[in-house]
């Protein structure tokens, strides 16, 4: 028999030898996972032995993830700030320092807002239910170019308690050209193109390269984007847009070409340049 400690010694060394991160973290997810508890439970039954069925089922997520598949999709949830979120192929896997957006949102915004939001490009919903949530009295709409994102966001907003609007649309411009939000976030794509296949295999193979490549200088959608924003943006409302750690400066350029005021440049919680933070 297989203890549930010698199991996830032997995957941590199996994950370590095929360079993987968080060796031990993901093989004790996994298996977590497979007995349907959470992770912390196994720390007080480590000496415990597996039956068979979930020997085999433990084995076979863990051999998903030494193919490199990521273990979010494997076990199908994502934690963004403090909330668990349904993610699965086709929506990108949400990242903390995606989170510094809702800060920088609060850091602007009361609590009891009652503007209106959008999230551009909404994905799993992480950052639309995360708003709508925080901020309670605040209209999200979140949108997105493909109908299978919007189905996940709605049944994340469904299962976390979040009232939200949804619109399947190619960013903003089929809205009319008139102030309707207060509040606007987007994660974009922003990968260059020729930096893609040297990303991680978890994410080049695995999770949608639409969602990732931002055109072909990186930044193409986010420049698009802003002239789309900047006119339905209300005066005074608030945009923060996530971008890759050297396109800084040229979407500071591009929000005043705009007509954005206050364009700077956050840096995310290590210290690399990370979002845009600009007002009508």
């Amino acid at each position: 028999m297989t203890s549930i400690r010698h199991f996830i010694e032997d995957w941590r060394e199996r994950f370590i030898g095929a360079g993987i991160e968080d060796a031990r973290l993901n093989a004790e997810l996994l298996l977590a996972h497979a007995l349907d508890v959470r992770r912390d439970d196994l720390l007080t039954r480590l000496d415990e032995s597996l039956p068979a069925e979930i020997l085999r089922l433990a084995n076979t997520l863990c051999e998903r993830r030494f193919k490199r598949e990521p273990v979010d999709y494997i076990i199908g949830r994502r934690e963004f700030f403090g909330r668990e979120f349904h993610v699965e192929p086709g929506v990108l896997i949400p990242r903390p320092e995606t989170e510094r957006i809702v800060e920088l949102a609060q850091e602007r915004l009361p609590r009891d807002f009652a503007g209106v939001a959008v999230d551009i490009g909404c994905g799993s919903g992480a950052l639309a239910v995360t708003l709508a949530l925080e901020f309670p009295k605040l209209r999200v709409l979140a949108t997105d170019l493909h109908a299978m994102p919007l189905g996940v966001t709605r049944r994340n907003a469904n299962a976390l308690g979040a009232r939200l609007w949804y619109a399947q649309m190619d960013g903003l411009a089929a809205l009319r050209p008139a102030p309707l939000f207060d509040l606007v976030v987007s994660n974009p794509p922003y990968v260059l193109p020729e930096d893609f296949a040297g990303l991680q295999p978890e994410v080049r193979d695995h999770e949608p390269r639409e969602a990732l490549v931002g055109g072909k200088d990186g930044i193409e959608i986010c420049l698009r984007l802003l002239t789309e924003i900047a006119p339905r943006l209300k005066p005074g409302g608030w945009l923060y847009m996530e971008h890759g750690m050297t396109q800084g400066e040229q979407l500071r350029e591009a929000a005043t070409r705009a007509g954005l005021k206050q364009a700077r440049t956050v840096q995310d919680y290590a210290g690399l340049d990370r979002i845009l933070e600009a007002r009508a």
